[in-house]
């Protein structure tokens, strides 16, 4: 009995589960092989696509991947120790404000080194036509 009660559970969920997939609706973007949820998310896959093929050299794990990993995590931490003196809240979030202002940015003890793949990145936001916090 038991067994019958959890087999119509587990059937009930994957029932909902195919249903609720099969509402998504996803749109065909231009590129002709990839799909998205949002038809504005379209032009990323061709910016995966570049920054796969040319700063992380084919996809490779290497030294620009890393940085441009810690780049990130340092974006999104902001710390601002003028703001958390003033008993302020010190943070905001990834904004790319590390590569908007990197002579300031970089200058902060913990980024010291990041302004190596701010500049490797300018070009691919020049190229398509991205903000920094969007990369």
């Amino acid at each position: 009995m038991a067994f019958k009660s959890l087999l119509s559970v587990v059937s009930v969920v994957a029932a909902l589960q195919g249903a609720n997939a099969a509402l998504t609706r996803r749109v065909a973007c231009p590129d002709g092989k990839n799909t998205a949820t949002n038809a504005a998310c379209c032009q990323l896959f061709a910016v995966r696509e570049d920054l796969q093929e040319n700063l992380f050299h084919g996809g490779l794990c290497t030294a620009e991947a890393h940085e441009s990993l810690r780049l990130t995590f340092h974006d999104a931490i902001a710390i601002s120790p003028a703001m958390e003196a003033q008993g302020k809240f010190g943070g905001g979030g990834a904004d790319g404000s590390i590569a908007i202002f990197p002579e300031i940015e970089t200058a902060f003890h913990p980024n010291i080194g990041l302004d190596e793949i701010v500049a490797l990145q300018k070009p691919f936001v020049a190229r398509h036509n991205l903000s920094h916090a969007d990369l």
